[in-house]
C-alpha cells in the first residue's frame, strides 16, 4: 500500500506551529505546493547543499502561503490536507518566488 500524495492537491501543510493555508495559482487552481532538493545558497552558489551533513535533510518542501514563498525541511510536515481531485485540472510547471 502506498499512501500517494499529489502535490498539486495539497491545500494545507501541518508543521509544528500549526496549519498553513498553500496558495493556488492558475485557471485549474493547481497548489503552489512543491518537494525539490533543500539546500541554501548565497549569490547562486551552495553553501550548504542537501544530504552534506549527516543531519540536515536532503529534501524540503515550499509554497506559497499570503503571496509569500515558504522553505522547510520535509521532516518538518507533520501532515498535509488535500483538495478534492475535480478541483485541480492537471499538472503545470511551478514558478517559485
Amino acid at each position: 500500500m502506498s499512501l500517494a500524495i499529489d502535490v498539486d492537491r495539497v491545500a494545507e501543510v501541518l508543521l509544528r506551529d500549526g496549519w498553513h493555508k498553500v496558495d493556488t495559482y492558475g485557471k485549474g487552481r493547481e497548489s503552489t505546493f512543491d518537494l525539490d532538493a533543500y539546500e541554501f545558497l548565497h549569490e547562486s552558489r551552495e553553501r550548504l547543499p542537501g544530504g552534506a551533513e549527516p543531519l540536515f535533510p536532503r529534501t524540503g518542501a515550499t509554497w506559497a502561503e499570503n503571496g509569500r514563498q515558504v522553505y522547510c525541511p520535509v521532516t518538518s510536515i507533520l501532515a498535509v490536507r488535500t483538495m478534492p481531485k475535480n478541483q485541480v485540472s492537471g499538472r503545470k510547471e511551478k514558478r517559485h518566488q
